[in-house]
């Protein structure tokens, strides 16, 4: 007699989806994998996405859910009960999982993007940093640190690069709450493609810093405020006027060469913003472009408020420090496999990656994970799609028009951060004008 079919259920349609994502990118890690090991990273995987999509509040909740998920994922063995144990593994594996899926991902992105690759000629990216808090215990203390106001919990920096023509995550590092985003930064270098253009806020400044992106070969855009100097060939007045070649030059530093950069001053919601580039010739990147390309910085401010509020991971909920940074790693990439896989389906209704809804796609998933081990053909189809692939098709914004202000009129814990101060100017006598054209023509 012949077997009966398996009928689809939605437990399988994710593990499927996400098997799709990745492709063979694990199959170096499956020789590091001990015979008898139950976590093999495609597990983790499985477990980790779905964690980092749960709605429960506390980590055992969401574990207990999601074991009953992968059950219905047609895994023969039985599924382990120990929540330690998956934390273990976690920790021994989500930096090598991470590793093995950046490649994948960054060419699906990429396939994704199509014309919009590029922007300007420029493949343009947003970088900005955040943090995370996590609880009061011993160990987060003496690892995570306390980077914030004074008698803030421990915290998880992350610095993130957004493919500003797709606003997908392109890849991503954290630390400790007192690690640098600029030094976060420069170590993702190395992977960018050809042609890169880094946008971000004042944060991002100094000399040294500007010295190695020039290294690197990486174009920027940044903001800069009144914790930098820049030393003009011009005078003042008429560097108002002109906006041409500008160099930052410490001092403390006059031996080296200096950066050479072009100041763009542009006006944004009634005041004045400055802006540096490395791109001289403004037929490589002209005022109306790099104004373009600032403004659209805001949307690695959105992927930050996603992960916080929309997925409401603004704290980790694991109480040793090791467990914090896998718990963080984890749920970045289950973000980020869920954006990714949300915007295949978008692309395959033929509709704009822009009108990308998080809250929907989060909706949706959560949906289908309540009702795992039905069949889609079982669901009401007045009230659902049929599958989640249905689903992530519909995860756009509205179309309304807003009336009203979205913020609260009185919000008591609004951040209300200063503006950046404009920089401030000195000219260059022509000492060390000759000096400093001397250091360039010997580099």
């Amino acid at each position: 007699m012949a077997r009966r079919p398996r009928s689809v259920t939605y437990a399988l349609e994710l593990k499927n989806a996400i098997a799709d994502l990745v492709g063979g990118s694990f199959d170096p890690l499956l020789a590091q994998v001990h015979g008898n090991a139950w976590w093999t990273p495609m597990r983790l995987l499985h477990a980790a996405a779905l964690m980092s999509w749960h709605e429960g509040q506390t980590l055992s909740d969401r574990f207990e859910h999601v074991r009953s998920i992968l059950a219905g994922m047609a895994f023969e063995e039985v599924i382990p009960t120990s929540y330690t144990g998956y934390t273990q593994a976690l920790c021994r594996w989500i930096e090598p999982i991470v590793q093995a899926l950046r490649p994948r991902l960054w060419q699906l992105i990429k396939e994704l993007a199509g014309p919009r690759w590029k922007q300007h000629g420029w493949v343009v990216f947003a970088a900005d940093g955040s943090k995370f808090e996590s609880p009061r215990t011993l160990s987060n203390e003496q690892v995570l640190k306390c980077a914030g106001k004074r008698r803030s919990a421990p915290q998880v920096f992350q610095t993130t690069l957004l493919h500003l023509g797709t606003n997908a995550l392109w890849d991503f590092r954290c630390g400790p709450g007192t690690a640098s985003e600029r030094r976060h930064l420069e170590d993702m270098l190395g992977d960018l493609p050809p042609r890169s253009l880094i946008t971000a806020d004042a944060g991002f400044s100094g000399f040294e810093f500007y010295r190695r992106l020039n290294e690197a070969g990486v174009k920027f855009l940044l903001r800069v405020g009144g914790n930098v100097t820049l030393r003009t060939l011009w005078k003042l007045t008429d560097l108002e006027i002109r906006g041409d070649e500008v160099w930052v030059w410490p001092g403390k530093q006059i031996s080296l060469p200096p950066v050479r950069l072009r100041l763009l001053r542009l006006s944004q919601n009634g005041s004045i913003i400055s802006l540096v580039t490395n791109i001289l010739d403004p037929a490589e990147l002209s005022v109306t472009a790099a104004s373009e390309i600032y403004r659209q910085r805001w949307g690695i401010e959105v992927t930050y408020r996603s992960i916080k509020q929309t997925l409401n991971r603004p704290t980790w909920l694991s109480r040793s420090a090791a467990n914090v940074l896998a718990e963080h790693q984890a749920t970045m990439l289950g973000f980020w496999l869920l954006q990714l896989k949300t915007l295949q389906e978008l692309r395959r209704a033929r509709i704009n990656p822009d009108r990308w809804s998080p809250a929907a796609s989060r909706t949706a998933t959560r949906r289908i994970m309540r009702c795992a081990l039905q069949s889609p053909c079982s669901s009401d189809s007045t009230s659902n799609p049929l599958t989640w692939a249905d689903q992530l098709q519909r995860a756009i914004k509205d179309q309304y028009q807003r009336r009203r202000p979205k913020t609260a009129r009185l919000w008591p814990h609004k951040k209300r951060d200063p503006p950046a101060q404009p920089p401030r100017f000195q000219r260059l006598t022509q000492t060390q004008r000759r000096q400093g054209e001397r250091l360039l023509n010997s580099c």
